[in-house]
C-alpha cells in the first residue's frame, strides 16, 4: 500500500501541464481630460504557465512584458509614456497569475487573481476573463483597469490637461495545451 501511494505521489507532477503562449498581446487605454484618448498595444508578450489536467481553475504561472514595447499612433507621446514609466530603468512588468476563481454567471467567466509588478511597485490585481478551453488551446481575454499613482506613476500633464490616473488594461492570450 506505502508503494501504490508513492507512486501515486511521484506521478502528480506529471499531471500538471506547461503552457506555452501561441499569440498573445495587452492593450492600454487611458484618457487626456478635455482631449484625447491614448490607447497603445504591446506585442512582446511572454508566460511561464502551467495547468493541472484540463482544469482551468489550476492554471498558475507569470506573464511579463517589456514597457517600453507599448505603441500607439503617435510615437512622440510613445517615447514620453516610456520616460514616466520609467522603462529603460524599470523595464518589464510582471503578473504573477496565484489563482483563478469560476463565476457563476456564465460559463465561460473567471476572476484572475494575483500580483502585479509595475514600475516597481507589487500590488494584488485581478482581473475579469473570459477562457475558452479548446481542444489544444485555452484563449484568455481579460480586463481591469489601474491607477497610474498606486504604481507610483504621476501621470503627466500640459498646461491644465492631464493625462487621467486611470488605465484600462486587456489582455488577449492564447496558450497552446
Amino acid at each position: 500500500m506505502k508503494t501504490l501511494l508513492f507512486t501515486l505521489l511521484l506521478a502528480l507532477p506529471l499531471l500538471a501541464g506547461n503552457l506555452t503562449l501561441q499569440k498573445g498581446f495587452v492593450q492600454s487605454h487611458t484618457e487626456m481630460v478635455m482631449d484625447s484618448k491614448i490607447d497603445s498595444v504591446n506585442n512582446a508578450l511572454h508566460v511561464e504557465a502551467n495547468i493541472d489536467g484540463d482544469d482551468i481553475t489550476s492554471i498558475n504561472g507569470k506573464f511579463w512584458l517589456d514597457v517600453g514595447s507599448f505603441v500607439s499612433d503617435n510615437a512622440d507621446r510613445d517615447e514620453h509614456m516610456d520616460e514616466v514609466t520609467e522603462a529603460k530603468k524599470i523595464p518589464l512588468a510582471t503578473y504573477n497569475l496565484t489563482s483563478i476563481t469560476k463565476l457563476d454567471t456564465d460559463k465561460d467567466a473567471y476572476t484572475l487573481h494575483g500580483v502585479l509588478e509595475f514600475h516597481g511597485v507589487k500590488k494584488p490585481v485581478t482581473f475579469n476573463a473570459q477562457i475558452l478551453n479548446k481542444e489544444d488551446t485555452i484563449e484568455i481575454s481579460a480586463d481591469t483597469q489601474i491607477l497610474g499613482p498606486n504604481f507610483g506613476l504621476e501621470m503627466p500633464c500640459m498646461v491644465f490637461m492631464c493625462v487621467d490616473d486611470e488605465i484600462d488594461l486587456l489582455v488577449e492570450i492564447t496558450l497552446q495545451k
